[in-house]
């Protein structure tokens, strides 16, 4: 079994040139990289400032003012007929808001159930980041499979060629053969630059998952679920590989005949499955979040017409010349405002609002209830079809032997071998596609439930530059990371299935 566990082999989210990655490897540098992340977390920091904003409410207001008080007189009783003034003044005063029957304390609800809105959708970032390096590591393990089966293939063809030459010359082939026999080789090698091109895309992807632009080259490791070697290799090129071990001639890597793919044991139910994905999904929390908050803004537009109480306590200073004036003054006030048919359509728009917010949490239940079931039968679909796959190549394998030998004593044409090769190399290329749908869908029921099988949060916490352990922790805790072998042998599902692939 191939470990996927955190190795911390990337130091600082760099990549080394010629390095070999594990998934959790790309996850760590994809979290630490990743723009989006940031976003959310930056996000947050807006959440938490809106609560603080909205508490302000409570807390004093001090004021201060300075200005030029021009006084302008008559004088009609004096020799001058008029006279005008400018006098300095300066002031400062602290109001403090006493009460306004709980309109500010629904104001600081709502920004509460925002913020917790926020670090779900933080916490949904990280898993969707996650989600998202998987597919494309994924993608790379199945483009390198396939590269792997169309080198066999090319090779396959070459030694064709060298055969049928010479049975051509000796007289006991037709030039058909020959010229069929190169015209399938060439093809092989169009599929082999073809497997090529896509293997390097799929890194090109893989890269661009983990945000590393100009990153060196490097290779990835297998998992236990997807670790394809090809094994069905047929007699008439055995003798040109070495031992017995398989080269890769265009990865340049060696496998071991007797390492197998293994299936990942759920250690859950298709209606445990349902209560974990209602239970863990932070996008649901959201939602539900959103339902809150719009009900506190509900109450909080209910109380608009009510009085808001305010105590002021200020000084003020004249300079009049002669003399000079000190004011001090202290004083409550209660102030109420009421504008009824505006505050009837902001009432009804807030009740629309948490209607709109209650029919969003509806809908996504449903839909999150057949995602659910869509990709657990979709993972026992694909564990159902590896086998069959794997029995199928082998069969093809069994075929491609039997019509080879029968061609080589002339029992057989050229076209039965062609089609028996054909046949055979599409068996082992459908095979690798199931083990790559298989890891597909255990990934796609992961991100619809939630409930991550490998503890790659782990690398998550070390990843992140802004440390948010209290959210990270929340997250570990919903997703089950924690106990997951435990859980493991606990739900002992699909125990009589075999385990190698």
């Amino acid at each position: 079994m191939i470990s996927i566990l955190p190795t911390f082999a990337v130091e600082n989210g760099k990549i080394k040139d010629g390095e070999i990655l594990s998934l959790a490897d790309c996850v760590g540098i994809a979290i630490n990289n990743s723009p989006i992340i940031k976003k959310y977390e930056y996000n947050l920091q807006v959440a938490k400032s809106n609560v603080g904003i909205a508490k302000s409410a409570y807390f004093p207001t001090l004021g201060a003012g300075v200005g030029i008080y021009q006084e302008y007189n008559s004088n009609k009783f004096s020799d001058n007929t008029s006279s005008a003034r400018e006098l300095p003044s300066a002031g400062v005063y602290l109001q403090q808001l006493i009460w306004d029957f709980g309109k500010t304390n629904s104001l600081i609800k709502m920004e509460r159930f925002y913020k917790l809105a926020a670090e779900y959708e933080f916490m949904d970032s990280i898993c969707n980041t996650i989600y998202n390096v998987k597919m494309k590591y994924f993608n790379v393990l199945n483009t390198k499979a396939i590269l792997e089966v169309e080198k066999t293939n090319e090779l396959l063809n070459e030694k064709n060629v060298e055969r049928t030459k010479q049975l051509y010359e000796s007289g006991q082939k037709n030039q058909i053969d020959y010229i069929d026999a190169k015209v399938f080789l060439s093809d092989a090698k169009m599929r082999v630059s073809d497997a090529e091109n896509k293997y390097d895309i799929a890194l090109a992807d893989l890269t661009n998952a983990m945000y590393s632009a100009y990153a060196p080259d490097f290779e990835v490791e297998k998992l236990y679920t997807f670790n394809f070697n090809d094994t069905f290799i047929p007699d008439y090129i055995k003798g040109d590989l070495p031992d017995k071990n398989i080269k890769n001639v265009a990865l340049k890597t060696k496998v071991e005949m007797n390492e197998e793919s293994q299936l990942k044991i759920l250690p859950f139910n298709l209606k445990e499955a349902y209560d974990l994905a209602f239970r863990n999904s932070p996008d649901l929390w959201v939602l539900e979040t959103t339902v809150n908050a719009m009900k506190q803004a509900l109450i909080y537009a209910k109380r608009q017409y009510y009085p808001v109480i305010t105590g002021n306590v200020g000084y003020n200073y004249l300079n009049a010349r002669e003399y000079s004036n000190h004011d001090f003054n202290m004083y409550i006030d209660m102030t109420a405002s009421l504008n009824i048919k505006q505050l009837k359509h902001e009432i009804d728009k807030a009740q629309a609002n948490v209607n709109l917010a209650e029919n969003d949490v509806y809908e996504f239940k449903q839909n999150l209830y057949f995602e659910v079931k869509r990709c657990f039968l979709n993972v026992d679909k694909n564990e159902d079809q590896i086998y069959i796959a794997k029995q199928q190549a082998q069969e093809a394998l069994e075929d491609f032997n039997l019509a080879n030998r029968r061609y080589e004593e002339g029992k057989t044409d050229y076209i039965a071998l062609q089609q028996a090769r054909k046949n055979y190399n599409d068996a082992k290329l459908l095979y690798v596609r199931m083990l790559y749908e298989y890891n597909l869908s255990l990934a796609d029921l992961e991100i619809a439930m939630h409930y991550h099988l490998d503890d790659l949060h782990a690398q998550a916490e070390h990843a992140l530059h802004y440390h948010y352990s209290e959210i990270l922790d929340k997250l570990e805790s919903a997703i089950h990371c924690d106990h997951r072998e435990e859980e493991e042998s606990e739900h002992p599902y699909k125990e009589g299935k075999e385990n190698d692939l």
